[in-house]
This record gives structure tokens, sequence and C-alpha cells, in this order.
């Protein structure tokens, strides 16, 4: 096991993520309304004089997700093998790592400190709901259903680990 490569890809892994996070809310803030609390989202869609609707899963949806977990699902296993996987275990190890750090970080860096804080990727109209913005423990029990599902991925990718390597 390469450590140093580990921990260096796990920084690049959150860099990247929080780019792409940050960078598609400040095109859209309005990307990822329904990750926001319910006092957030119900104060957006009435100052905007809109209905919360439920965004159907069309085929296209399904396509693009489908393709995206694939994706995902072989870049884990490389940065896995990259670090010094060779076994299941290993992959298991290093994958499920890989998922906790990144909702870890989504969690307790981007949730809690970068978006409450500036108010360019609050929802339009909620601007002033300093208090709404800084729920952590509504951001904790939206992280929590991660840890089991990441367990999930992580024999998906540990399995392409001893599969390809």
């Amino acid at each position: 096991m390469n450590v140093s490569a580990y921990v260096i890809q796990c920084v690049v892994l959150c860099a990247v993520f929080g780019l792409l996070i940050f960078g598609l809310l400040l095109i859209n803030p309005v990307s990822f309304v329904g990750d926001y609390p319910p006092e957030i989202q119900a104060q957006y869609y009435a100052s905007q004089h809109k209905e919360a609707v439920k965004e159907r899963m069309t085929f296209l949806t399904i396509l693009r997700k489908s393709v995206a977990i694939i994706a995902f699902l072989f870049l884990f296993a490389w940065m896995a093998h990259q670090a010094g996987a060779e076994t299941f275990v290993d992959g298991l190890l290093f994958a499920y790592g890989y998922m906790l750090v990144l909702a870890a970080f989504d969690t307790c860096f981007l949730d809690w400190v970068l978006f409450p804080n500036i108010r360019r990727v609050r929802l339009p109209g909620t601007e002033n709901m300093d208090r709404e913005y800084h729920q952590k423990w509504f951001h904790v029990k939206a992280m929590l259903p991660m840890v089991p599902v990441s367990a999930v991925g992580g024999v998906l990718i540990a399995l392409v680990v001893t599969w390809i390597w």
C-alpha cells in the first residue's frame, strides 16, 4: 500500500469534486435545489412563484446516471490499483475510503463551511436565510445513508480491481 499516493488521490478527488459542484452552483444555483433543507426549498419556491415538482426519471437521465456510475466504478478501481490495491479486501477498503472521504468532504466542508457562507451560491429568494443554511444536523442526516451505499459501491469496485488487475 502506498499511503502517500492514497492521500494525494483523496486530496485531488475532493478538489475536483468541490470544483465541479461549486462550478455547477455558480452556473445555476438551482442545480441541487432538492439537496437543501426543506425550509430553504419552501422559501425558494414561494419567492419564485413556482411549485415544487418531483423530476421524473427519463430514459436519458437513467442512461446518463448509469454511464456516470460505471465511469466512477472504473475510475475508483484504477485509483485503488495505483495506490497498491491487489486483492479484493484492498480494493474494498480503498474504494470505501474514497467514498467516505468524499462524503465527509461534501458534508463538513462544502455543506457546513462553503455554501452557507457564500451568498452567490444561495438559491434566489433565500439569500438572507442564514440560520437555515447553517443546519449541520440536516446535512449529517443526508450523509448517513451514504455509509452503507458506499460499502456496496466498494464491493463492486473491489470486484473490478480483482477482475482487471
